[in-house]
């Protein structure tokens, strides 16, 4: 199966149009298998485990995170999969609150963002992301 780590151009334009029709919260729902040790497009930079490449991530997308009025809702350690293929198996869990869609793609359209997902991709073998709102 094909490792997903970025959104298609399909996926985002379909992300920038729900952001100019609802301004309602959204929660992502993160799911992120994560590689042993990272790799980097720099090789010299695959000195760290692929938890401490997101790590790095993590503190440098931090600002613009907030910037945007992100919070993080939960984050937790995967241990089962009871309904789901039992070849797929996801390390880590994440669940990000946003005001609305439209500060999530700002905040993805920032130098910031685009600069620590370069940690992002080398921490993570395949990742899915799922856009939520309310009932």
């Amino acid at each position: 199966m094909k490792p997903h780590l970025e959104m298609t151009e399909d996926n985002l334009a379909a992300m920038e149009v729900f952001a100019e029709s609802s301004d309602a919260p959204i929660v992502m729902v993160n799911l992120m298998q994560v590689r042993p040790h990272a790799e980097y497009d720099d090789p010299a930079l695959n000195d760290c485990s692929g938890l401490a490449a997101f790590a790095r991530y993590t503190s440098g997308s931090a600002d613009v995170r907030k910037e945007v009025g992100a919070e993080l809702v939960w984050s937790g350690k995967a241990i089962q999969m009871p309904i789901g293929p039992s070849e797929k198996t996801w390390d880590m869990v994440a669940l990000v609150r946003y005001p609305n869609a439209r500060a999530y793609l700002n905040m993805k359209a920032t130098k910031a963002y685009g600069d620590a997902r370069v940690h992002r991709r080398a921490a993570l073998y395949d990742s899915r992301l799922i856009m939520t709102i309310e009932n």
